[in-house]
């Protein structure tokens, strides 16, 4: 039995409820004195307190909201297909018709006084002739190759140099129209526009469906516009800045 008249021992005691607890990424409460030159706001480029944090944005990813993978091709004012047709036949029979007139002229001069002499060789199981023309004028001649030369220069400079530095054969200018590099929209360059030349040659000659295929295309392509992907447009080509 315990003495009345002695000091009584404190006896253990339960813990009280925790400290409430801030939200999450909020600082708890500071007590006592305010110190003085600290800072009260987070460091520049961190998120507010209780905000959801920051990451810069890494390279090589798109940025959010667009889809992973090449960007669209940027939508032209594509020219139409009887623009195209209109440019065909101008840079193929206007633009070289000083060179088919002088070829004309020299195969005027060099078969006007000429004759043709046909010998025929007969037997009794067969029967052979052959024809060789007399009186040919030889300066005629060389105006004719001479015309042909300057006909096919004319297409040279027309097709290759002057569409692949402007975009715009004598004929896309007159017509207002642009054959351009879907990526970019700058003109092809000359190495480009010959192949383009001649895919369009071979392609044209071998199927006459590539010349039409612009009507239905959504954006009035050829086959050699789709090989070397370049689109013609309407107006002239920008210069670069």
């Amino acid at each position: 039995m315990s003495d009345p008249n002695q000091p009584q021992q404190p006896g253990p005691t339960s813990p009280g409820p925790p400290p409430p607890q801030p939200p999450y990424g909020q600082q708890p409460p500071q007590y006592g004195p305010p110190q003085y030159g600290a800072p009260q706001y987070p460091p520049p480029g961190q998120p507010p307190y209780g905000g959801a944090p920051q990451y810069p944005q890494q390279p090589g990813y798109p940025p959010p909201g667009q889809p992973y993978g090449s960007p669209p091709p940027p939508a032209y004012p594509y020219a139409s297909w009887w623009s195209r047709v209109g440019a065909y036949l101008l840079d193929r029979i206007v633009v070289p018709l000083p060179g088919y007139l002088l070829a004309g002229l020299g195969a005027f001069i060099a078969f006007k006084d000429s004759s043709s002499v046909t010998t025929t060789y007969s037997g009794d199981y067969y029967y052979d002739s052959d024809t060789e023309l007399t009186n040919v004028n030889g300066v005629g001649v060389a105006i004719m190759v001479a015309g042909i030369l300057l006909a096919l220069a004319l297409l040279v400079w027309n097709m290759v140099f002057r569409q692949g530095n402007t975009g715009q054969t004598l004929g896309k200018k007159w017509l207002s129209i642009s054959v351009v590099r879907e990526a970019d929209g700058r003109p092809l360059g000359p190495g480009m526009a010959l192949v383009r030349w001649l895919l369009l040659w071979i392609l044209g000659d071998l199927c006459f469906l590539n010349f039409l295929w612009p009507l239905w295309d959504p954006r009035h392509r050829c086959w050699h516009d789709m090989l070397v992907t370049s689109v013609v447009i309407k107006g002239a080509v920008t210069a670069p800045q």
